[in-house]
């Protein structure tokens, strides 16, 4: 169990990963905040599975699931778009038959189907990453993608899949928060001053996820 000044600590972790995830397209072109953000996405997973563990009720510790499924719809299209130029350049006939994804198809899945859908679509873009680096698709882009899912898969009542390593799920709850408010104080905070001076609207919603409620 978590004291008062570890749940807000956390509730507030998961407002900038929520307000990060809906603002993706702002900051998803740059290398060093996927990287800051897949980071931070693996600690609030293993926080959560920590917590779980410790028979933690994290089901209203999550985003709303259909906000979230908006999220995933977003997210899958992006790396879809990239995933078809990919295909049509090199002639790729099964991944123009099978890897192509609209929003709006994400959108009209059932939610117990989405999951297994959504990770054989995982698996494609996984097997022409490096081919995709050349059309804007990172690593930490797919992580991303792939925590989401990992969440929506929770909130849908369907048995998680466990991505963190092990050495970081064994890790206690308050020293892994610990960690990861020190990802957002000494590194993602600082990478995000750049849009305080190009993009003020993102910068302030971020500024308020940030804030810890006491």
């Amino acid at each position: 169990m978590l004291d008062n000044r570890q749940t807000n600590r956390f509730q507030m972790m998961l407002s900038v990963q929520s307000f990060m995830d809906t603002n993706q397209s702002t900051w998803s072109a740059i290398p060093i905040v996927n990287t800051f953000k897949a980071t931070l996405d693996d600690q609030v997973l293993g926080i959560k599975e920590q917590l779980q563990a410790s028979g933690t009720d994290t089901r209203g510790m999550t985003a709303n699931k259909n906000q979230l499924k908006d999220q995933i719809a977003d997210k899958t299209a992006g790396l879809s778009g990239a995933l078809a130029s990919y295909a049509a350049v090199n002639h790729a006939n099964d991944v123009i038959s099978n890897g192509y994804l609209t929003k709006t198809e994400v959108a009209a899945m059932r939610d117990v189907n989405l999951p297994e859908r959504i990770s054989v679509f995982i698996t494609m873009v996984k097997d022409s990453l490096t081919e995709l680096a050349d059309y804007g698709i990172s690593e930490a882009q797919v992580t991303d993608l792939e925590s989401s899912v990992d969440d929506f898969r929770e909130l849908v009542g369907q048995p998680r899949m466990i991505r963190s390593q092990a050495s970081t799920a064994k890790r206690e709850a308050n020293t892994m928060i610990n960690d990861a408010i020190t990802l957002l104080n000494d590194k993602l905070d600082k990478v995000l001053l750049q849009f305080k001076f190009t993009n003020s609207t993102f910068y302030d919603g971020y500024e308020r996820a940030r804030v810890i409620v006491d």
